[in-house]
């Protein structure tokens, strides 16, 4: 080969590259990697979507629609009443096992000190108004679905232990007598 075509060879192929980064950095909107910082605006660009801030507020779970039974609303609950069954919803309300007291705290309007951490805001259980609309089956299959991620104890309770808790959420909105 001669001299001169090796020269044009390498002029060649220093011209491609040279277009080949122009037109990778075009192509990339003349952006430069993610997360450096942009000095005309003090920000930084595309910042990793694990850096993102949670929402200011959690969604309101109250108003949450629930894939429930048909019939979910004629089931009827199997466990009476008594000061026992609602003891042993309360302990397992308040303990590890139900894991309820974490979003709707000791009287189950929700746990204020937990509330910035959790993704909605739980239902109030004690709410006068809106729990005596809802049936013991209501009640029993929203604990029972549970919500993935965010109310597992359908995972972890028993079915009898189930209709104790209902016993108890029951409890929570009942008129309690003014002092």
């Amino acid at each position: 080969m001669h001299k001169s075509t090796r020269l044009l060879g390498a002029g060649l192929a220093l011209i491609l590259g040279s277009l080949a980064l122009t037109l990778q950095s075009f192509g990339q909107g003349g952006q430069r990697e993610s997360g450096q910082q942009n000095k005309s605006t003090n920000k930084t660009d595309n910042p990793p979507s694990a850096t993102q801030p949670a929402p200011a507020a959690p969604q309101d779970f109250s108003k949450n629609t629930w894939d429930l039974p048909a019939d979910a609303d004629k089931t009827k609950n199997p466990v009476e009443a008594t000061e026992e069954s609602i003891a042993q919803g309360k302990e397992l309300f308040m303990t590890r096992k139900g894991n309820c007291i974490f979003c709707h705290g000791e009287t189950g309007t929700g746990n204020k000190e937990n509330l910035a951490r959790l993704r909605r805001v739980p239902a109030d259980l004690s709410d006068h108004k809106r729990m005596p609309k809802l049936s013991d089956g209501e009640i029993f299959w929203k604990i029972t679905k549970g919500i993935p991620g965010i109310m597992p104890s359908r995972e972890k309770l028993t079915e009898e232990e189930r209709w104790h808790l209902v016993n108890f959420v029951r409890s929570l909105a009942k008129e309690k007598p003014k002092a």
